[in-house]
């Protein structure tokens, strides 16, 4: 797993909240909260955002009641959105 950049990612998920249909809005919503708890938490230890943020957001899938589609689209959204952080990580 390549290492996420926080605020990128968060900044991606603001445009999908803002562009997206309702359900990619409510993913959005729901993720971007976790990112910013993630963001905070390893503030002093960004290597460890990835692993804070999978951990908070599949923790939280498994208490929230939530409907299959849901988890499957924000367990979608994110790993759209890690892709997208990880290449703009990358060099062009």
């Amino acid at each position: 797993m390549s290492m996420l950049n926080g605020e990128q990612l968060y900044n991606w998920l603001l445009q999908q909240e803002a562009e997206g249909d309702d359900d990619r809005r409510f993913y959005s919503s729901y993720l971007l909260g976790h990112v910013s708890l993630a963001i905070a938490e390893t503030e002093e230890a960004p290597s460890q955002f990835n692993n804070q943020l999978y951990h908070c957001v599949e923790e939280a899938l498994g208490i929230d009641k939530l409907s299959e589609a849901d988890i499957i689209g924000i367990r979608e959204l994110l790993k759209q959105g890690a892709d997208q952080a990880s290449n703009q990580l990358s060099p062009a």
